[in-house]
């Protein structure tokens, strides 16, 4: 590896991301919705939403994106708690949670980005990286 200090940016948000996530699932109550897990992969969506509508730097985005935000959010969680509904006979249960994770994940991205995107008078101004 010829940049650590890139990869320690990453597992810096990567820690920090993956203990807000257990942090939101140790306190929750349990429910038969997976509540904490849609609660932190939407979050996370939005969060990298903003990060890219703003424009951010290559080391904010490897801190924040790939690290906070890919350590806060589980798609294999999600895939979990999928299958566990399912083998509860909570299809329905299942099937809401499903669209809300996919439908509500790509609407909290695309709202924050939108929220975030700077423009000038040639359309979006990105930050270089």
């Amino acid at each position: 590896m010829q940049r650590p200090h890139l990869l320690a940016l990453v597992a810096l948000g990567g820690a920090i991301g993956a203990g807000i996530r257990w942090a939101v699932i140790e306190v929750a109550p349990s429910t038969p919705f997976p509540w904490p897990v849609l609660l932190v992969n939407l979050v996370g969506c939005a969060l990298l939403g903003a990060l890219v509508g703003h424009g951010v730097s290559y080391r904010a985005r490897l801190l924040f994106g790939t690290g906070l935000c890919g350590g806060l959010t589980t798609f294999s969680t999600f895939t979990v708690e999928v299958a566990r509904l399912l083998s509860d006979n909570r299809a329905g249960i299942a099937a809401s949670y499903l669209v809300a994770s996919v439908v509500g994940g790509l609407v909290c991205f695309d709202r924050a980005r939108g929220l975030t995107t700077r423009t000038g008078p040639d359309g979006p101004d990105r930050v270089a990286t």
